[in-house]
Parts: structure tokens; sequence; C-alpha cells
């Protein structure tokens, strides 16, 4: 009994060795005591960017963080950011994949989670000169005003209604709706919300897809963390895998039936579906890359849009000052009598600064 039972002690213990071996043999920045094998797992509060900043305040402005087996260096200061983001950009572009990302991104065969070198460079290429130039864009600009104007109108509408007096409006919902529409559009050239705000079939599931996705990113198991472990968690690759199908299967209905518009008309439209169709032979784009940079625009584009207007619109009422300065620029700029279009934004240099953004805008870890 005694020889069986040594044997995964014996395991546990190497794994142990090695791991504070890792920790050892570089200088790393001070941080948090991190457990064997979790790590600082048990340590992290739900809300982790005010972990983050306490830890910071007790161990300088670059901190060491341990998530299972995997080392995490957050900085907490512009400079130290600027050194990472800007200075040593291409030493530190890589993206760490945990099971999931990697699920997502076929193990970095899209953009958002690729490795840096030749593939990075061709998907980047892709995107700034192709897919989001300034030319395409533009052709898309009324997709986007349309868009913007038709929620500012079901504002209006709900405003206005009776049953709504003195009831508050959730912001997040309009926003939610707006890029939601605006990125099916600019993607798919199809909108799946009518004008009373049913979705249908194929939005349902896209939708579905979406939550499902964003649900598993945010709350990860600890299997995610410590890869050994993930032979213990099964029901979650069946999860993962599911989840994989289902959006391939979508993407691959709607690449055929822009496949048989295309050849029944003779030619290719705006949205991105159509680009990358034009593009796949040009680039030597594989049907994984193909599908992948659409979900990365589609992940990206919609939580991205919301929760930046939304956390924009917080930060303008908690700074009066600041929102009367965008307030009088606006009146300067589009004054009383016209509509805001995104022509006059490039026009408003304050207004412009601070909402520049684009649809692979993740956060970088």
């Amino acid at each position: 009994m005694a020889l069986p039972l040594s044997v995964p002690v014996s395991i546990f213990f190497l794994i142990v060795a090695y791991i504070l071996y890792r920790r050892l043999r570089f200088k790393l920045p001070p941080g948090p005591r991190p457990w064997p094998v979790v790590g600082n797992l048990y340590d992290i509060n739900p809300i982790m960017f005010r972990c983050f900043a306490e830890w910071a305040q007790a161990y300088g402005p670059i901190v060491s963080v341990w998530l299972g087996s995997a080392l995490n260096v957050v900085v907490c200061n512009a400079e130290l950011a600027k050194q990472v983001l800007k200075e040593n950009d291409q030493q530190l572009a890589d993206r760490h994949r945990t099971r999931l990302t990697a699920r997502f991104s076929r193990d970095g065969k899209d953009l958002i989670w690729a490795d840096y070198g030749p593939h990075y460079v061709k998907l980047r290429k892709v995107s700034t000169l192709e897919l989001f130039s300034a030319k395409r864009l533009d052709e898309l600009r009324p997709i986007r005003e349309d868009e913007v104007t038709f929620m500012v109108e079901s504002i209006f509408k709900d405003c206005t209604n009776p049953e709504n007096h003195g009831k508050s409006l959730s912001v997040k919902k309009y926003l939610g709706d707006v890029a939601f529409n605006n990125i099916t559009r600019l993607a798919f050239g199809k909108r799946f919300m009518n004008s009373e705000g049913i979705i249908d079939e194929q939005g349902q599931e896209l939708k579905a897809i979406v939550n499902d996705g964003s649900r598993l990113g945010a709350s990860p198991t600890m299997a995610e963390h410590i890869p050994w472990l993930q032979w213990m968690f099964p029901q979650e690759e069946e999860v993962l895998a599911k989840l994989d199908a289902r959006r391939d299967r979508l993407v691959r209905s709607i690449m055929e039936e822009h496949n048989n518009a295309r050849k029944k008309s003779g030619g290719a439209k705006n949205h991105f579906v159509d680009a990358l169709l034009t593009l796949q032979e040009k680039y030597d784009l594989s049907e994984v890359t193909f599908i992948s940079l659409l979900w990365d625009m589609i992940f990206a584009g919609m939580d991205t849009t919301a929760i930046s207007v939304e956390w924009a619109m917080a930060e303008l009422i908690k700074n009066p000052r600041v929102q009367q300065k965008a307030r009088d620029e606006l009146d300067r700029v589009v004054g009383l009598e016209r509509v805001m279009t995104c022509t006059a934004r490039y026009q408003s240099s304050h207004v412009y600064d601070r909402s520049s953004s684009s649809p692979f805008s993740l956060d970088h870890p």
C-alpha cells in the first residue's frame, strides 16, 4: 500500500519543487506571497482592479501576481505602461492564451490572440489596409449614423411614453442594441433586429453565442490557471466544444448566403464578410483564420463600444467641467440646428480624443 501512495506524493512534490525553482530562478518584481500550486488565486478579490491597486500601494507600481502556475506582471502607472505598450511593444506584444482563449482563437489563428510574427503582421495588414482603411470606413459611415439615429429616436420614444413617467431608463440596453445592430450590419450586411426590437432566429443565436462566450470568460475555473488539472473537468471541455461548433456553424451558414448572393449579383459589397471573401485568396486566409477574425470583430466590437460609451457617460456626469467643455465644443462645431455626424466628430478635437476606439480594443494582460 505504501508504494502506490508514494508515487502521487512524489509527483506532487516534484511539481511543487519545479514551480518554486521557476519562481526563484528569475529576479521578479515584488508581490504577495504565492501559495504552492494555486499561486495568488485565493488572494484576488472579485473586483480585480481594486485588488491590484491595493497591492500597488503595498509593493510598488510593478507587482508579480501568480494565477495558478502562470506569472502575471501588473504595472500600475502611466510611465511603466508606456514602457510596456509602446517602448517594448514588440517584445511584449504576445497575449497569454488561457484554455478558453486558445479554443476561441484556434490557438492564435486570429488577430487578437496571435503571437507576434508573420501571421500577426499579415492579419494586421489585412485589417489596417483593407478592412479598416479610411476609404472603407467612410463608405460604411451611413450605417453607423443610421444606427445612432435609431437609438436616439428609441430613447426619445421611451422617454415620452406615459407608461414610463417617473421611471429611469437603462442606457446600457440602448447602447447594447446599437452596438449589436452596428456590428452585425458592418460585418454581415444585415440587421437581425427589427424596428420593434425583436431579433430573428439567426440574431438570437449570434447573441446567445456572444453571451455564453462572455460568461465563460468572466468565470474562469481552476483548470484555466492550472493546466494539469484540466482532466478533472471534462464537462467544461464539452461546453467549449459545443460553443465552438455553434459559432462555426453560424458563420459558415452566413458565408454560404453571401457566396450565393455574390454569384447571383456578380459583385461584392462593402461589409466585412464580403471583403474577407474577396481577400481570402489574395492574403491566403484559411477558413479557420476567416472565422476567427470575424469573431474578433463581433466579440470586441459589441462589448467594447457599449462599455466604453457607458463608462464615458458616467465620467462626464462625475466631471461637470469636462461635460461642459464637450458641450461647448459640440455647440461650436455642430450647432443647435444640425445633427451630429462622424465628420463633425473628427472636427471636435476634445470629443474625438476621448472617443477613439477600435473593434480590437481588448485589454492587454
